[in-house]
């Protein structure tokens, strides 16, 4: 398996659990936080995001966010960093695109 993979939650445990990552990581002069759910069969479901002035705020809000995804399913939590620098790329890939429409 490869890193990629398992950065973004696959090769769970169990197949037929749903995954939620968590992470968070720097963003300029703060950081952004962010949590997502997938279902087991890769369908992505409920995520959030956010901006915090400091890591402990935004590991806070991670952890917190992923609570919630994670409350009342079955589901394993995943600590991966990366998918919150990849989940920060893509926002500012698509804020940036917006911003050339206008």
């Amino acid at each position: 398996m490869t890193r990629e993979r398992q950065a973004h939650g696959q090769g769970r445990a169990e197949p037929d659990l749903d995954a939620v990552l968590w992470g968070c990581c720097r963003a300029g002069a703060g950081w952004f936080w962010m949590a997502r759910r997938t279902a087991w069969d890769g369908a992505v479901g409920p995520t959030a995001h956010g901006w915090r002035a400091t890591r402990e705020d935004a590991t806070r809000e991670g952890a917190a966010a992923a609570r919630d995804l994670a409350a009342g399913t079955r589901a394993q939590v995943f600590l991966r960093h990366r998918a919150a620098e990849c989940a920060l790329r893509v926002l500012l890939e698509e804020s940036g695109a917006m911003a050339a429409r206008r």
